[in-house]
């Protein structure tokens, strides 16, 4: 057994490797950067007399100025790394003049002069140059109308400036000449100095950062709401299961009966009743006295008033009457699927020459259920019940959300709309690991139910 399992941990790891890679490239590709979310909660605006250089400041602090992998394969005429300039604007525009196939040494010596150009007219005070034309080249990439601002600043004739402005037209006649219209990818090898490293060793150390809406620790954020989420979930799995598997082995067994009949009917009207629709429904006859003084049973969603200091053990008792309807939300919705799966199996293992041998031996029907068909529908039932557990974690979403449950759903919904990104892939990270977990765990418990299993996988 012990073998099997260590089988199961290494075929797992790899996979929670994957995800973790597939996630850190995912927060690359979400608007803005960790540096600007620090200026934000550092309370500066973007367009601030020190944003640019708190910007870099934070830049490099948070090492966003490494590599973002261990290699890096580019086109040969691109820079080794491009994540080391630290200027926001100067790095978006190398890296526009880039995807337009200019060579990296040639795009520097452009903005080197272009550069010196700029300062002098900020600090000129003849008013020699024309400002809409100096303007344009501090943000244009654009070869066309770069050319054109070009030729327009030619026609100023000034000892100091003439010379600059004749170097500027050289080096981006340079640029354009030099062009790669073929080039062939090079790798770079970055070693451990690299983003992905610093990362990962963070989020193993269980640091997800700063939230950039209240600039508190992702990790504390996500515990408080997990909390919450599981005691959902884990009520909604074992309500469900208590209820469901006995209901589906009998209406299986006792198949086309009176039970059987009502319970497929109540199960079906379950299944396409909308869980939205559903809870909707609950708040308003069941919070109110607004139709009946006797189903004002339960409090108003929203009365979410929970201390610092208080546990969290204390708080369920306070709110556990908010608890109430979402769980009978998640239980009315489950119940239909599992009692479902349950039925369609012991139909299934009713038409095996087992059973028929029970039934001749004169063993009881709560004999057979019990010692002989419940055993091999718990299998297909083991996959189903623990694949709830990680997909109720993001799937109580909306049940979060409409009930105002301070859990996992509701904390990924505030977050995507505030783009608080730190939070969302921590919460993506935390939802791939409980998955790829209960998939282990799964494969363990069938191991256990059925040894033949084991025996194959060996």
């Amino acid at each position: 057994m012990t073998g099997y399992v260590l089988k199961r941990i290494l075929l797992v790891i790899p996979t929670m490797l994957v995800v973790m890679i597939i996630a850190f490239f995912l927060s690359k590709l979400v608007p803005g950067d960790a540096a600007s979310a620090m200026l934000i909660l550092q309370g500066i605006q973007p367009d601030g007399p020190n944003a640019s250089k708190e910007y870099e400041r934070n830049y490099i602090h948070l090492k966003l100025n490494k590599p973002t992998f261990y290699f890096s394969i580019l086109p040969d005429f691109y820079p080794e790394n491009i994540n080391q300039i630290p200027s926001d604007t100067k790095r978006k525009q190398i890296n526009d003049f880039l995807i337009q196939k200019f060579n990296y040494s040639d795009i520097q010596d452009y903005l080197s002069v272009r550069d010196q150009i700029t300062y002098t007219k900020a600090n000129d005070n003849k008013d020699s140059l024309d400002n809409n034309y100096t303007y344009n080249l501090i943000f244009e990439t654009q070869p066309s109308k770069i050319k054109s601002s070009i030729e327009q600043l030619l026609k100023y004739k000034n000892a100091e400036i003439s010379p600059k402005i004749s170097a500027l037209e050289t080096s981006f006649n340079n640029m354009v000449k030099n062009k790669s219209n073929f080039y062939y990818p090079k790798i770079f090898w970055h070693g451990l100095d690299n983003q992905f490293h610093f990362w990962f060793k963070e989020i193993i150390a269980g640091n997800f950062g700063l939230s950039i809406k209240d600039g508190r620790m992702v990790s504390g954020k996500i515990s408080a709401a997990l909390k919450w989420t599981l005691v959902l979930i884990l009520l909604n799995v074992i309500l469900s299961s208590l209820i469901s598997i006995p209901t589906g082995l009998y209406a299986g067994y006792k198949e086309n009966g009176w039970f059987d009949r009502m319970s497929s009917f109540i199960s079906l009207l379950l299944y396409a009743t909308p869980v939205f629709w559903l809870a909707s429904l609950l708040i308003v006859f069941c919070t109110s006295d607004r139709y009946s003084t006797f189903l004002n049973i339960f409090p108003t969603p929203g009365t979410w008033y929970i201390p610092d200091n208080q546990s969290f053990f204390r708080s369920m008792g306070l709110l556990s009457g908010q608890l109430v309807l979402p769980v009978i939300c998640l239980v009315a919705n489950d119940i239909a699927q599992l009692s479902r799966i349950t039925k369609n199996n012991v139909l299934e293992q009713k038409s095996k020459l087992y059973v028929t041998l029970a039934k001749a031996k004169g063993l009881n029907d709560w004999v057979i259920l019990k010692k002989h068909i419940l055993p091999n529908v718990l299998i297909p039932l083991i996959t189903v019940i623990g694949g709830r557990i990680p997909a109720g974690i993001s799937g109580a979403l909306i049940i979060e959300i409409i009930f105002n449950i301070p859990g996992m759903g509701r904390l990924m919904y505030e977050s995507i709309f505030s783009s608080d990104w730190n939070v969302v892939f921590g919460i993506l990270l935390i939802v791939s690991v409980f998955t790829i977990t209960f998939m282990l765990i799964t494969d363990i418990i069938y191991a256990v139910v059925n040894p033949k299993i084991k025996t194959s996988m060996s």
